[in-house]
């Protein structure tokens, strides 16, 4: 629909766009000029106007102007260079974690100054931390801005002021785009055209956009992008069903042997998720299909039962899980159940030599291996199977699409392909599930097995800190095992990883009768996995890490997670944190600390923690959470990127989107692909084409 047009012309063909900028973009999905047009802005900056210091709330974001007062450097376990500016009404104090001498010197005293920052709650006293700024001549001030300032997502090195220039080139060929949403969908829903919402949302004119503007708007173009990923999954689904699996009808043999050897029986909820997953595998097309389960809930032998049902049909079983140690975990645990059968489980590690892996290797290509188990491992050229008849992949969230349909071609033989299982432990709410996973049938184990034991949640403020050490001590004092999580304070991993250094020495300072491990992001993989080897086997009695821990191993000796900056995380991630606990015989307790004062949003998010364990029902609290007050929308997480609609806000849209895509494919089904080129985000290698053409 694009074609002989600037907008279907690489983006490099734009002025100043060389190979650096063009693969920075790729980053974002920009690969074609169209594609800056649909690059939405997240928010908008309001510099049309100075607000005065004693108008400044927190998490407000809000260009000032006054005059310094004083410039002092502090050390208070790093360097700060802290700027005290006046405006007549109340002090502002400017955080700079990163400057120069040159910096320090400009900024003196009875300089006048203005800058744009958020504002945040430091004690009693409001502060920004690195704003933009620019200090003032006496005799000529520079004007205010007259529109808004869209801010876009972005990724590192790739500057606003960038995204910005090359948008405004891109909306200079607007007039070019096709109007792709059936007609009859826009009588009835009365929606302005495609060009004039553009131009509004990049190029807000008049200081402010019009609430009830903004809302027509937005919805139109909400609709258009639920409409594209209709069609994408439809499309994603109809690829699946036309291709050939193989049949697996013979009873499973091996599954009833083990499950009458168990120590204990599958619950209900696992049980009806084995039998539609049997169901599956005994169609002549490949399953697809998503289990989702909360944290604990038996996902794992789920997993079993299936794979299983191929080794008894004469097929082998990839399970590929995100990180080495999960991996391990899963290698022994299978062990342990499938070795008395007769069933050879092999481990395939990146972290293995050439030698160790060969003959493991050899065993899957001869058929004797009739599990692997492995990360990204399982998807290399040397890896290869005899017969590969399911795929089961853990937290599939993790990987890339194109990394599971390299598994799926490695399976392949002749004109079958192997049947795909995905696990998931983040809880997803089942309209949003049954919308973003179109494609993929969907079961939930929505039911805990018996002896869990209960996790009590208490959210404390950082200054009953000695409190919380003191409660490490005892625990450690009984045996029990702590986790300690260092969350993300500064956009920068680098920072994030000192702040847990600090931690750890602080903590080692305060109880040096425990050992202490550490483990962040820019630790080697291989120490990584050491270290948390190590406090699975106890050797270690404190465990400070950050995120890195959030799908971890299995340690049921652990009794204590301890989550600082608990209030700057989303809902979905504090969960899966507190699920590392509660996972053996004795009560746990998960303890949020948190900076004072809380914000509104942030004291609901530790309220959810607080009052519910339930994954689905923080699953819903947290989506409702992220979609309030945001003009345009959340991303969610996963495969599915969402610009502008949120599945769970925009869902009463769903029925209205499910007929025009009817009329789409009926009508107009030359529509299909502009569409779902249009709104589907690239990464990398074109893997949302890939995506619907597999």
């Amino acid at each position: 629909m694009l074609a002989n047009t600037v907008l279907h012309e690489p983006v490099s063909q734009l002025r100043g766009v060389g190979a650096a900028l063009s693969e920075k973009l790729g980053k974002l999905g920009i690969v074609r000029v169209a594609d800056l047009l649909f690059h939405l802005p997240l928010r908008y900056q309001d510099r049309t106007r100075i607000y005065s210091i004693a108008s400044l709330r927190p998490e407000q974001e809000a260009l000032v102007e006054g005059e310094i007062e004083a410039t002092e450097v502090i050390n208070r376990g790093r360097t700060m260079l802290l700027c005290h500016i006046h405006d007549g009404t109340g002090l502002l104090t400017l955080r700079f974690f990163h400057f120069s001498t040159a910096q320090k010197y400009s900024l003196a005293k009875g300089v006048r100054i203005r800058c744009f920052g958020e504002v945040r709650q430091a004690g009693f006293k409001l502060e920004m931390a690195h704003p933009e700024y620019q200090l003032l001549n006496t005799n000529d001030t520079p004007p205010l801005e007259n529109t808004l300032t869209p801010t876009y997502p972005s990724t590192e090195g790739l500057q606003q002021r960038t995204l910005r220039r090359l948008i405004t080139l891109a909306l200079e060929h607007a007039d070019e785009l096709p109007e792709l949403l059936p007609p009859s969908a826009l009588r009835q829903h009365q929606f302005p055209a495609l060009r004039e919402c553009l131009q509004l949302l990049h190029n807000p004119q008049g200081g402010k956009l019009d609430n009830g503007r903004l809302g027509g708007i937005s919805t139109r173009l909400i609709f258009e992008e639920l409409l594209a990923h209709q069609l994408g999954v439809q499309q994603a689904r109809l690829a699946i069903q036309q291709v050939q699996a193989p049949a697996m009808l013979e009873e499973n043999h091996f599954w009833q042997a083990l499950r009458h050897a168990l120590p204990f029986a599958p619950t209900a909820a696992q049980t009806r998720v084995i039998s539609e997953i049997t169901h599956d595998l005994q169609q002549p097309i490949p399953m697809n299909r998503l289990v989702q389960g909360d944290v604990g809930s038996g996902k794992t032998l789920v997993a079993v039962a299936a794979a299983l049902h191929a080794i008894a049909n004469g097929f082998q079983v990839a399970l590929m899980a995100p990180t080495e140690l999960l991996a391990e975990q899963h290698y022994q645990n299978l062990q342990r159940w499938l070795e008395p059968l007769g069933v050879e489980t092999v481990f395939i590690s990146g972290g293995q030599t050439a030698r160790q892996r060969r003959r493991k290797v050899e065993n899957l290509l001869l058929g004797i291996g009739h599990i692997a188990v492995g990360t990204h491992a399982l998807f290399q050229n040397s890896v290869e199977f005899l017969q590969l008849g399911l795929i089961i992949i853990d937290e599939q969230h993790r990987f890339g699409v194109h990394q599971r349909f390299a598994l799926r071609e490695k399976g392949k033989q002749g004109e079958h392909y192997p049947h795909q299982l995905v696990m998931t432990a983040t809880p997803i709410p089942r309209t949003l599930a049954m919308t973003a996973y179109g494609d993929m049938d969907y079961s939930v184990i929505d039911e805990l097995p018996p002896g869990r034991t209960p996790i009590t949640t208490v959210a404390l403020s950082n200054e009953r800190r000695d409190e919380v050490i003191e409660r490490i001590a005892a625990a450690s004092r009984e045996g029990r095992q702590v986790y300690w999580v260092c969350t993300l304070i500064e956009e920068s991993e680098v920072l994030q990883c000192e702040a847990a250094e600090k931690t750890a020495e602080l903590l080692r300072e305060r109880l040096p009768h425990i050992q202490v491990g550490l483990v962040h992001g820019r630790l080697h993989g291989s120490e990584k996995e050491r270290i948390m080897r190590e406090f699975k086997q106890g050797e270690l009695q404190l465990l400070v890490a950050t995120t890195v821990i959030e799908v971890g191993v299995d340690v049921p000796n652990a009794s204590l997670m301890v989550i600082e900056n608990a209030e700057r995380m989303g809902l979905a991630q504090l969960h899966q944190l507190r699920g590392r606990v509660g996972r053996g015989k004795v009560a746990s307790s998960c303890v949020l600390l948190y900076q004072a004062p809380l914000g509104k949003t942030a004291r609901k998010r530790l309220d959810a923690m607080r009052t519910t364990t339930d994954g689905f029902v923080i699953a819903d609290i947290d989506l409702e959470l992220r979609g309030s007050g945001e003009v345009l929308g959340t991303r969610q997480t996963g495969d599915v990127r969402l610009k502008i609609a949120s599945l769970v806000r925009d869902q009463h849209w769903l029925p209205a989107v499910q007929t025009a895509a009817r009329d789409i494919v009926a009508n107009y089904p030359e529509r299909l692909e502009a569409l779902t080129e249009r709104w589907l985000q690239r990464v990398g290698e074109d893997t949302a084409t890939r995506f619907f053409q597999s």
